[in-house]
């Protein structure tokens, strides 16, 4: 990937090849435990967290602690002190490579034009790239592939959805999305999707999911934001009776938290069809994979 420092903001700064190639490079750590172990010694990546987290804070630490470097967290309202170009300035000093979850995704742009390390994208309210990547693992592992593939995304149009439409799209997958209105994808989100015909917008849930192996939401307020009304998204929850209308072995996705009998159905994600702790799990391996190859420029030898 040369010597240039490369960030993962948005989930476009990656291309088809090499999006392919980490996805492989993942699957590889997750089947051999001691492929590339301690790969990182000796190295410091920072943790910022300045939203709460689980999977994120768990994902990213196992994941570090395998590669064999050393974590230095922090989870404060750092920027209330400290301006980005200057957090940014410190941290270089003392680590490779920084993951922060945020709020503005402008933080993280601002970071950028100071960097002299990769800027890892833990969340923001604009994009998700991270669990993209992770859900793209874990379609690979169910589907052998992404041919022909057709993803439903039902509920809030937020960053989640955001960085599946840029990710997904790339490596071939058709998306289709369903939100209600004045609750859809962002158009400067929509404006970086490069390849806009695999995008289909519904009105209708069902419509939306037909012909779909994969169904996917997420809650219906995010976190950080103020309560809404969530009778808007009473039409829009995923059940048993919304997945009848998908393809036969539809698998039912969720990027977690999530709130059951809202946006899910209580039992649904305990169902057969639920791969939603598949990519949970998923997170720590391409993360571990992303870090392995932004640390190491090159492509590395799986």
């Amino acid at each position: 990937m040369g010597s240039e420092i490369k960030h993962l903001i948005k989930g476009d700064e990656f291309n088809q090849e090499e999006i392919h190639s980490l996805l492989t490079l993942a699957m590889a750590m997750k089947k051999d435990k001691n492929l590339h172990a301690k790969a990182l010694a000796g190295q410091h990546i920072a943790l910022i967290f300045e939203k709460p987290s689980l999977r994120t804070r768990f994902s990213f630490g196992a994941a570090i602690n395998h590669l064999g470097a050393h974590v230095i967290e922090s989870v404060s309202q750092t920027r209330k002190s400290e301006s980005p170009k200057d957090m940014i300035r410190v941290i270089q000093g003392y680590c490779s490579a920084m993951m922060i979850r945020t709020f503005d995704n402008c933080v993280l742009e601002e970071m950028k034009s100071y960097a002299r390390i990769p800027i890892i994208n833990g969340l923001t309210d604009l994009f998700h790239p991270c669990q993209s990547l992770a859900d793209l693992m874990t379609l690979k592992e169910v589907y052998g592939g992404f041919k022909n593939l057709n993803i439903a995304y039902i509920g809030d149009g937020n960053n989640v959805l955001h960085s599946l439409m840029i990710m997904a799209t790339k490596v071939g997958i058709n998306v289709h999305y369903c939100c209600p209105k004045s609750h859809g994808p962002k158009k400067e989100v929509l404006a970086l999707v490069e390849n806009k015909h695999l995008l289909k917008e519904f009105t209708q849930p069902a419509a939306a999911v037909k012909n779909c192996q994969a169904v996917y939401t997420d809650v219906w307020t995010s976190m950080g934001f103020a309560t809404r009304d969530e009778n808007i998204f009473k039409d829009f929850q995923v059940n048993e009776d919304l997945m009848a209308y998908a393809s036969e072995n539809a698998v039912f996705m969720h990027c977690m938290p999530m709130e059951r009998g809202k946006e899910v159905s209580v039992d649904l994600p305990d169902a057969l069809c639920s791969v939603i702790f598949q990519q949970s799990e998923n997170r720590m391996h391409v993360q571990k994979a992303l870090l392995l190859t932004l640390l190491t420029h090159d492509r590395v030898n799986i």
